[in-house]
């Protein structure tokens, strides 16, 4: 492509798909009027940082190259409203993704994604997420949070074998493509990059691997759990054993499993609600905040499937089998919900005890 696209700066719409294109010169940045850029079936393997400067960007188009990433800069994109990215190699998604505010249509399928940022959840007019025939194993918590809404396609992702629980707790319907997912079982070396979670609903126990912000997941341990349906064992990567799991068993060893919520997950939620209770009388934090704990504030890792409390870093998880498509009463998925106290997680869990 030559660097003298630059002069064009009149142009709208640019399609260069089906070519032999490596690069793209950094003088792309020029096209201010730019409103759909399809650079899809090329020989990509980046874009470049001046891509921001297309602030009239609606339409962005790369299907199938061999792009590993997405600039840090695509979150300058304010008016990009659909993004495809499909068949790259695309390891994971930049965390400013959630400011692409006007972003409607997102396809991803066919990369190497093993999840997605938590901020993928400040999306609030997404309307379709596609990504299927990827490796995911989680999904974001509050994925069904989202008002917009409407499609979720994770196809073909073996490994993946639950759904956020919000995603059946909207008010709006929501359609699932979730064919072949949960069909491979965990593989053994996941325990010791991942947090494991073994849980046994009913007659059946399943193992999960819960989103990584996740770090201190707790579980009741008074005698009248063991009666219900919903028993819980947690594996957790341990350093002092060179990440080798430690199998908690409840019975025999509650005493390492955690009941109440570490004094960090404390501290951020009791701070969330100062954070947010400032925005709302005075329109805007007056709260002085590190970067880091600010953009954490503005999205954490989820809420409470009972009470809605906000959740970081340690709650409750429980998995609940429910149908997902009225199509098909039959035909039932694994959903994770999260609960923030124990007294929410009983009343949580008799909801879905007969």
């Amino acid at each position: 492509m030559p660097e003298s696209v630059h002069q064009f700066l009149s142009l709208k719409v640019l399609y260069l798909q089906n070519n032999r294109i490596e690069f793209l010169p950094e003088t792309i940045g020029a096209l201010k009027n730019l409103e759909l850029l399809d650079v899809s079936f090329n020989y990509l393997d980046s874009l470049p940082q001046e891509i921001k400067h297309l602030q009239k960007l609606k339409r962005l188009y790369a299907f199938s190259n061999r792009l590993k990433e997405l600039p840090k800069s695509i979150e300058d994109l304010q008016n990009l409203e659909v993004l495809g990215v499909m068949k790259n190699e695309i390891y994971s998604l930049p965390s400013g993704i959630g400011r692409l505010k006007k972003l409607v249509e997102m396809n991803v399928d066919s990369n190497h994604l093993t999840g997605f940022p938590r901020e993928l959840c400040n999306l609030q007019c997404l309307k379709e997420l596609s990504a299927s025939n990827n490796n995911l194993i989680t999904l974001p918590l509050d994925l069904g949070r989202i008002p917009t809404l409407v499609n979720v396609f994770v196809d073909n992702n073996p490994l993946l074998n639950w759904l956020p629980l919000s995603l059946k707790s909207t008010t709006c319907k929501i359609n699932f493509g979730i064919n072949r997912c949960g069909t491979d079982a965990l593989p053994e070396h996941t325990g010791r990059i991942y947090q494991k979670v073994n849980i046994r609903w009913k007659n059946s126990e399943t193992s999960i691997i819960l989103p990584e912000e996740i770090s201190h997941p707790m579980s009741p341990v008074t005698p009248e759990v063991l009666s219900l349906p919903l028993l819980h064992g947690i594996q957790r990567r341990s350093p002092s054993t060179d990440c080798s799991g430690v199998t908690i068993n409840l019975s025999q060893d509650a005493k390492f499993t955690f009941r109440v919520p570490p004094l960090l997950e404390l501290s951020l939620r009791s701070c969330y609600n100062q954070y947010e209770t400032n925005k709302t009388m005075a329109g805007n934090t007056q709260i002085a905040l590190p970067r880091n704990l600010e953009e954490l504030l503005h999205c954490p890792t989820g809420h409470c499937s009972k009470c809605s409390q906000v959740l970081f870093e340690s709650a409750f998880p429980f998995i609940c089998q429910e149908n997902y498509s009225p199509q098909r009463p039959n035909d039932v998925f694994q959903f994770l919900g999260f609960c923030c106290s124990e007294q929410c997680f009983y009343e949580k869990l008799a909801d879905h005890v007969p």
